[in-house]
């Protein structure tokens, strides 16, 4: 029996922790959520199912949360989720949330894992981290994938403990953040350098963005606030207001450019 492992990620940090979990977990399918959207009624995963994408203001993503609720589970025997975060008190919301949405399926939750990986949301006060403290980020990550992945070819019980699990998405705005991702690209801009490649509307995970006269443009339809567009820029020239102007730029670097476009999800 197969087991599916389904993903949203923006600049590879939840794609390469999938990518582990599967190395270690025997036949495993990776399958992209943002690419999937208008098939969910197509898909009916078995075995053990897991959800593996970043936090978003302490909370599923916005398009994880549509999946989740949408996505037949009725022949899956196990279902886990994997959630990805920067900052040491990013992590929180998900497990409960995705509780809410399982009971309401006649489905439970058998494990939950909080991995944290490099920060990438830079529309707060803080920058990506120095790129000498990627490698360690990078192997805590890879070494805590792997320790979940133990628990689910094992198919057992475990979640990982967060005190403020409940209280986190209240404090810092989830309700607002989820009704408003989809049109709050409004922010976002161009600056000189555009030299019109077009490869931020092929990565952008869910089409919200197209090119018009050169340059890009955002539909504010499907915006998840993920930041692939601005991150993987080649000429670093898309900015979100004036806060990203001097700030780093990542991408997970065991994930392809290629990988990440939207055509190859």
């Amino acid at each position: 029996m197969n087991n599916t492992i389904f993903y949203f990620t923006g600049t590879g940090n939840s794609l390469k922790l999938a990518k582990d979990i599967a190395a270690k977990v025997d036949n495993s399918n990776i399958i992209s959520m943002a690419k999937n959207m208008d098939k969910i009624s197509e898909i009916s995963p078995q075995g053990a199912v897991g959800f593996v994408f970043p936090i978003y203001y302490f909370g599923l993503p916005q398009l994880v949360k549509e999946f989740v609720s949408s996505v037949n589970l009725s022949n899956a025997s196990y279902i886990y989720i994997v959630c990805s975060y920067g900052k040491t008190l990013g992590k929180g919301g998900c497990i409960s949330q995705t509780r809410k949405i399982l009971k309401s399926k006649g489905a439970a939750l058998n494990s939950a894992f909080y991995i944290q990986c490099v920060d990438n949301f830079i529309l707060w006060t803080w920058d990506v981290p120095a790129e000498k403290t990627h490698s360690k980020f990078h192997e805590n990550a890879r070494r805590k994938a792997e320790f979940a992945a133990e628990i689910i070819a094992s198919k057992k019980n475990y979640f990982d403990k967060i005190i403020t699990e409940k209280i986190t998405p209240i404090i810092f705005g989830y309700k607002r953040f989820i009704g408003t991702v989809n049109t709050d690209d409004k922010a976002f801009n161009i600056t000189d350098g555009c030299n019109s490649c077009g490869l931020c509307v092929k990565i952008c995970p869910t089409n919200n963005m197209k090119m018009v006269d050169g340059l890009p443009v955002w539909k504010s339809k499907t915006c998840q606030r993920c930041l692939a567009c601005l991150h993987l820029c080649p000429s670093a020239c898309i900015q979100y207001g004036k806060i990203t102007v001097k700030r780093r730029r990542y991408k997970n670097p065991y994930i392809s450019v290629d990988e990440l476009k939207r055509i190859n999800y």
